[in-house]
């Protein structure tokens, strides 16, 4: 997936309200993304449906609950699962949450053959199981994503056959590309078909 390192230069706090009228920009610094599992706002009904996080517990640090740089935008899964633990302060060797801001998920993260995340530190390892990340949707999404990626690349490499070959298509290998296009176009169907996004155990899990 496509985490995103958070840039708080961007911000200035606010001289009035609270955290909760300040979603919009939290979640336009956040690339309107979940900072902890990378999915999209738009695959959960939008802004209405996604949290602001306390990055650092509101009921642990309660002088940084309207800290804006102590907040991030988060799906509701990841933030009831991260709730209000704080097992250390952020750091890769140790059981911690590394700060969004400073650590790029990508690099602390792999993806595996099966679409599943394992965590390349201690921390990030830690992050996996205590905020579920393997979860189903999550695994589904992952899929759809190196999906959609394989498709657009066979659309790239028969756009190149195409121009390389303008008076004569090298007709075979258009044809085992046009093939391998409808393979991956027919996985991106198949998996709408028959996933059901979330089941109440994935949502509640303890």
């Amino acid at each position: 997936m496509n985490w995103k390192v958070i840039n708080k230069s961007k911000r200035v706090q606010p001289i009035r309200g609270c955290y909760s009228d300040w979603k919009e920009q939290i979640a336009s610094d956040c690339s309107y993304q979940c900072v902890y599992c990378s999915i999209h706002e738009g695959q959960f009904g939008g802004i209405n449906n996604f949290h602001i996080d306390h990055y650092r517990p509101k009921s642990i640090f309660k002088h940084l609950e309207n800290d804006i740089y102590n907040l991030y935008y988060s799906c509701p899964i990841c933030n009831r699962f991260k709730s209000n633990d704080w097992p250390n302060e952020p750091n890769l060797n140790s059981i911690s949450y590394p700060d969004p801001s400073e650590i790029n998920y990508s690099e602390i993260f792999q993806i595996n053959s099966n679409s599943q995340i394992q965590g390349r530190y201690l921390a990030s390892r830690y992050i996996v199981l205590r905020l579920y990340l393997n979860r189903p949707q999550l695994i589904f999404e992952r899929r759809e994503y190196k999906n959609t990626q394989n498709t657009t690349e066979l659309i790239n490499q028969i756009s190149e056959l195409i121009n390389e070959n303008e008076t004569k298509i090298n007709a075979l290998e258009a044809y085992k590309t046009l093939n391998q296009i409808q393979t991956e176009i027919r996985k991106l169907i198949d998996q709408r078909k028959f996933i059901r996004p979330y089941e109440l155990i994935d949502i509640q899990r303890k």
